[in-house]
């Protein structure tokens, strides 16, 4: 069931680890709920998903309202990539948060097209 229920929560963990890693914010979070709920019946759906539409509260809580801990399989290179997308999206890294610079993600992220393609898949109302 398109990848938000516990066991099968691919997207909903891509989404958090986005988040997480500063890619997104809590409002691209918020329209990547409403464009679930155009997409899918809403049958289909999850419950938390229609609380994630207004949800401004802070990752930990949004953690609680999903009932569940969302999970991405990925390799370490891949997540480093996923901080490429936050460089191209103009964050910049803490050495306190990852132990890899700027030039490193974006060349992990160069490695790992398939993350750049998921996340345009997953969030296709943002340019990067």
């Amino acid at each position: 069931m398109l990848g938000l229920v516990k066991g099968n929560d691919q997207t909903i963990g891509f989404v958090y680890v986005c988040l997480l890693s500063g890619v997104i914010n809590m409002d691209e979070v918020n329209r990547w709920a409403e464009k679930v709920i155009g997409e899918n019946e809403v049958s289909d759906l999850p419950d938390y998903i229609f609380d994630v539409i207004d949800f401004k509260g802070i990752v930990t809580e949004l953690e609680r309202l999903i009932g569940f801990f969302p999970h991405w399989k990925r390799t370490k290179a891949q997540d480093r990539a996923v901080y490429g997308l936050a460089v191209k999206r103009g964050e910049k890294l803490s050495q306190d948060d990852v132990s890899f610079n700027e030039e490193q993600a974006l060349e992990a992220l160069k490695k790992h097209p398939e993350i750049e393609k998921l996340f345009r898949e997953t969030f296709p109302f943002i340019d990067l």
